[in-house]
């Protein structure tokens, strides 16, 4: 009988709430990134891309610990393929900018580096004995475009302007990411433009912005 009280104590010991218990914070994601609201004749192409990685601070605030938020530091690496050409004259710095349309090209693009915050409501179904569970995050991820680039290729030039003043600094998105397991999916929606909204094309102002279709992955 005491054996068996012993044995009764032992397995009603996993189920208890671990005060400690944290999950998921340190994240990798990679997605396809699709532009909206671009102007008449610019075009999207090649792969836009995105990779993020970073670390969320959970913060858990029911004693199971499934439910809480996150506040996050990370960096992103994004590429928009496209075919508005941009160059920057040496002597004035004045930056030019036109659409490919019957030039022969190889690649056009613009590269930004962020730093990013995101903020997250995080319900998920784990336990601290539990390694595979659903999960879906959502919240808000404030960037800073700390870099960017403007690249253009063709079979007889390779050129790239560095920190063109065109790119919106401060970039919102909405995001979510859910799944079961280790590779779960994730959205994002740009809610800022990534041109400044005073510049404009063919007399339209500039108001692009992106949606992002990938995976992420968490652990620790």
């Amino acid at each position: 009988m005491g054996a068996y009280g012993q044995n009764q104590l032992s397995v009603d010991s996993l189920y208890q709430p671990d005060p400690h218990y944290l999950e998921d914070q340190i994240y990798f994601g990679i997605s396809y990134m699709v532009l909206k609201n671009l102007p008449e004749g610019m075009q999207q192409n090649g792969f836009s891309n995105a990779v993020k990685l970073g670390f969320i601070r959970d913060i858990p605030v029911n004693e199971r610990r499934n439910f809480g938020f996150g506040i996050g530091l990370g960096l992103s690496w994004k590429a928009f393929y496209q075919n508005l050409r941009v160059s920057v004259d040496e002597q004035t710095g004045a930056i030019n900018y036109y659409l490919l349309t019957q030039e022969k090209y190889i690649s056009n693009s613009f590269h930004f580096r962020q730093l990013d915050i995101p903020l997250e409501i995080r319900l998920r179904g784990s336990t601290p004995q539990k390694y595979k569970f659903w999960r879906i995050y959502g919240g808000l991820t404030v960037s800073y475009v700390y870099g960017n680039s403007a690249n253009y290729v063709t079979n007889k030039i390779n050129v790239s302007y560095q920190d063109i003043h065109i790119i919106e600094p401060w970039q919102f998105n909405l995001h979510l990411s859910a799944g079961y397991g280790t590779w779960n999916f994730s959205f994002s929606y740009g809610l800022s433009p990534l041109l400044k909204r005073d510049l404009q094309l063919n007399g339209q102002n500039f108001n692009i912005k992106s949606m992002d279709f990938g995976i992420m992955y968490y652990f620790l």
